[in-house]
C-alpha cells in the first residue's frame, strides 16, 4: 500500500525515530488504522528519501513501542494499540541482563521479612484450629457467613462502606470484584465514563466484556465535576467507573467536597457508580468513599493486597440493595465462591487488627520511599501522596517517554510510561509512572532513583552512526 507520512515527520532527532515517531501520530490520528499492512521497507524507503537501513530500524523501533507487528513472509502489520499497549505491560520484563532489572514498573506493596512471619504463624495456627468448613465449603457462593459478618463490620467501621452483610460478596481480589460489579449492570456496548487515565485493568475489561470507554478531564483531585455533568448529558452512559482515592497512575485523591460534588452529578443522572477504592487503606481513615454518599446506585470495591502481601487476593465488594441476585450467578460462574481459606487468615487478621497494623506499618514504609524519592528527584515536577505506592514524573523537554522508558532499560530500571492508563488513542502526557514498593531492600530502590535522575538530568544519549 501508499501511505504518506510526510505531515507527521519532524526535523528532529536521527531519522529513524522520526518515521517511528510519524507512524505513531499516524496511527493516533486514525490515519492508519488497526491491521493495516505498511509498505514494504523499500518501497518506503523510496517514497521518503532514506535508505532501506533506515526503514528497517524504523519499523524496528515501532515494534518495541508496540505499534507494528512484523510476520515473516507477511510484512508488517498496525497492532490494534490498546492490545499492543496492554500485552507489552503485562509482558513486564524479561530480565535478560545478568543483573536483575530495578523494578520501578509495578504496582506492589513493601513486604518486609515481618510480613511473611506474620503469614506463615497464621497458616500454621489455621493448620491447629482450621474449621473444617474452611477446608470442605463450596457454599455460600457470597462467602462463608463468619467471613462476611466479619468483613461487613470493618467496611463500616473502618472505610464507611454502606450496608449489611447480605449486601456483601467476597471475591478473589479487586480485580474480579471490580468485573463482577461491571458485568452486572453493563452490556455489551454500553458506555462507561472513567478518568481520562485509569488503571489499565479496566481498559483490558472493556475489550473482554465489549463495552465502550470514554476518558473525563481530570485535575490534581481526580475527575471534574464539570466535565462529568457535560458528558453524562451528551453520551447517557451506562456506568461510570471512578478511583476517588490514589489514582493509577497520577495518585489523585479527592477531597471530601469533590466527593460531594461527584455524588451529587451521579446522583442527578441516576448512573451507576463503579468505586474502585482499593487504595482506602493507604490513607489515613478519615476519607468517605463516594459510595457513602449515594450507596442505592453504588458499587463499592476494595481489598487488602496493597497494605498486606500481594499473595492475600482479599476482594470485598459491596453491591446496591436488591443487586445481589444479579452479580451471584456472574460470581458462581467465574469462580464459584473466593478461596474460603485465603478469606480465613483474612478474617484472622481483622479480627486481631493485624491488617490494621499492616496498613499503618505500610503507609510509615511508603512515607520514607516518598520521602526519598523527592530528595533524588525533587528537582523535577513530581506529583504523589505522602504514603502512595508510585510518583507520577514530568519529563524535561529532552526526553519522550518511550525513549527514556528503553534507555532506562540498558541501565538496569524498569519503569512505566502513561501509555497503559490511557483510556482512548490520544498522545500520552510526558510523563512516567515510578514505584516505590517493589524493591523491597531500599538500597536497591535508592540506587534505581539515582540512575533515574542522572537519566532525566542528562539530554537522551547520541545514537550509532546511521546509515541514511
Amino acid at each position: 500500500m501508499t501511505i504518506d507520512l510526510t505531515p507527521y515527520l519532524t526535523e528532529t532527532g536521527p531519522k529513524y525515530l522520526a518515521i517511528a515517531r510519524a507512524l505513531s501520530e499516524a496511527v493516533r490520528q486514525g490515519e492508519l488504522l488497526p491491521g493495516t499492512r505498511l509498505p514494504p521497507h523499500r518501497q518506503l524507503a523510496e517514497s521518503l528519501g532514506v535508505s532501506v537501513q533506515t526503514v528497517s530500524r524504523a519499523y524496528a523501533q515501532a515494534e518495541k513501542m508496540g505499534l507494528v507487528q512484523a510476520r515473516v513472509g507477511s510484512g508488517t502489520w498496525i497492532n490494534a494499540l490498546d492490545d499492543a499497549r496492554e500485552s507489552a505491560y503485562l509482558r513486564g520484563h524479561e530480565f535478560r541482563h545478568e543483573a536483575p532489572l530495578i523494578d520501578l514498573s509495578i504496582a506492589h506493596p513493601v513486604c518486609p521479612p515481618g510480613h511473611h512471619l506474620r503469614f506463615r504463624q497464621t497458616l500454621a495456627e489455621l493448620a491447629e484450629h482450621a474449621s473444617p468448613e474452611v477446608i470442605g465449603a463450596c457454599r455460600p457462593i457470597a462467602g462463608l457467613a463468619h467471613q462476611r459478618e466479619r468483613a461487613s463490620t470493618w467496611l463500616q467501621s473502618r472505610l464507611h462502606v454502606p450496608g449489611e452483610m447480605d449486601d456483601r460478596i467476597l471475591c478473589n481480589g479487586a480485580a474480579h470484584g471490580l468485573m463482577l460489579a461491571i458485568s452486572s449492570v453493563v452490556q455489551h456496548g454500553d458506555l462507561v465514563l472513567t478518568e481520562a487515565l485509569t488503571d489499565h485493568g479496566l481498559i483490558a475489561l472493556s475489550r473482554t466484556l465489549g463495552f465502550q470507554l470514554r476518558g473525563i478531564a481530570i485535575d490534581a483531585e481526580g475527575i471534574v465535576p464539570e466535565a462529568l455533568d457535560l458528558a453524562c448529558q451528551r453520551f447517557k452512559p451506562r456506568a461510570v467507573y471512578l478511583t476517588p482515592t490514589q489514582l493509577n497512575p497520577t495518585g489523585a485523591t479527592m477531597s471530601e467536597a469533590r466527593r460531594d460534588a461527584v455524588a451529587e452529578v451521579l446522583a442527578r443522572h441516576r448512573i451507576w457508580l463503579i468505586e474502585d477504592d482499593v487504595h482506602a487503606l493507604l490513607e489515613s481513615p478519615g476519607l468517605k468513599p463516594v459510595a457513602s454518599r449515594i450507596p442505592q446506585q453504588s458499587f463499592h470495591v476494595t481489598s487488602l493486597t496493597k497494605v498486606t502481601v500481594p499473595g492475600l487476593r482479599a476482594g470485598y465488594l459491596t453491591v446496591p440493595r436488591g443487586q445481589l441476585h444479579h452479580v451471584l450467578p456472574r460470581m458462581r460462574a467465574t469462580t464459584w465462591m473466593a478461596t474460603p481459606l485465603i478469606f480465613e487468615i483474612a478474617d484472622r487478621w481483622l479480627a486481631e487488627g493485624t491488617a490494621e497494623a499492616l496498613a499503618a506499618e505500610q503507609r510509615e514504609l511508603l512515607a520514607e520511599r516518598q520521602q526519598l524519592s523527592r530528595r533524588l528527584l525533587g528537582h523535577h515536577t513530581l506529583e504523589s501522596r505522602p504514603t502512595s505506592l508510585h510518583v507520577w514524573v514530568s519529563l524535561p523537554d529532552a526526553w519522550r517517554a518511550e525513549e527514556l522508558q528503553q534507555q532506562a532499560e540498558q541501565e538496569g530500571l524498569a519503569i512505566t510510561t502513561a501509555v497503559p492508563f490511557i483510556v482512548e488513542q490520544t498522545p500520552p502526557p510526558r510523563r512516567i509512572r515510578v514505584s516505590l514498593g517493589a524493591e523491597q531492600d531500599i538500597s536497591r530502590l535508592e540506587e534505581g532513583l539515582k540512575r533515574l535522575a542522572a537519566l532525566l538530568d542528562e539530554a537522551p544519549p547520541p545514537m550509532m552512526q546511521i546509515v541514511y
